[in-house]
């Protein structure tokens, strides 16, 4: 027999899962053809499903220009793993810091030991992001996609058909997750190739205020089918932020699961 102190707690528990029912009922998926046939020639330009399945993990090497600094510093280690795995370890001058991101969590390794836990209102959507094809664009005919077309506009000159690319893991609450995911992809009308992305993704611990995030991409270059950019340079709110040279990619190295293990805070 139910206790009677455990009815109103059951009875919340049915609220809330008929208004996840109700919110899940009333979102749906939005796949504008025009955005699908821009999504579609761009994945295919720069790789498709062949490179996509030849594709197990990527070991990247370079050097990134931190703008406030306007110093090189060593970027010796991009680490990917599918698709929604990534490590990145940055040299600074007081030591290494490893920044692991994997299926939607995220947390810092500082050069002390200590461990920051990354916001995952940012991280929730992560996917390999320095490497277009690998980005959330590859999900776009998944199903978990919003695409809609956004019109042309000019990058360096060159136009560009525009995509709204929205993660949406769970249609309960679809409408939050696509506005927290909206990104947009610039892709080139000639090469069909992502020039740029943009976001507006929260500050760090930050629930409420956002910045513009802009990523160009230049360089590209054939890796086992698959195209990378090796020169990517990312501003926030207008303001250079970092530049990005990436001297060597090399894919299917057998990183260990091990690598993308989420630190934790002793």
């Amino acid at each position: 027999m139910i206790e009677t102190r455990a009815v109103p707690l059951l009875l919340c528990l049915v609220i809330a899962a008929s208004i996840d029912t109700l919110a899940a009922s009333k979102y749906a998926i939005t796949q504008d053809p025009q955005a699908v046939a821009v999504a579609q020639a761009a994945f295919t330009a720069m790789g498709g499903a062949q490179a996509i399945a030849g594709y197990q993990d990527s070991l990247a090497s370079g050097t990134v220009t931190i703008s406030a600094g306007g110093n090189p510093v060593s970027y010796p280690i991009t680490k990917s793993k599918g698709l929604r795995e990534t490590r990145v370890e940055l040299q600074m001058p007081k030591g290494t810091n490893v920044r692991i991101v994997n299926q939607g969590q995220g947390a810092i390794l500082r050069p002390d030991g200590s461990v920051k836990t990354l916001y995952s209102n940012n991280t929730f959507y992560e996917h390999v992001n320095h490497v277009p094809l690998l980005s959330v664009l590859a999900e776009y005919a998944n199903g978990n996609v919003n695409l809609l077309y956004k019109g042309v506009q000019q990058v360096q000159g060159q136009p560009e058909d525009v995509i709204e690319v929205d993660f949406v893991p769970n249609l309960a609450n679809g409408q939050t997750f696509a506005s927290m995911s909206r990104a947009l992809f610039f892709v080139n009308q000639v090469t069909r190739l992502v020039d740029k992305t943009q976001s507006t993704p929260f500050y760090e611990g930050d629930t409420k205020n956002t910045f513009t995030e802009e990523v160009y991409f230049t360089d590209y270059r054939s890796v086992n089918g698959l195209m990378l950019p090796f020169h990517q340079t990312v501003f926030t709110d207008g303001k250079l932020d970092s530049d990005i040279t990436f001297t060597s990619v090399t894919l299917n190295v057998g990183l260990l699961d091990s690598e993308f293990a989420i630190p934790q805070a002793r």
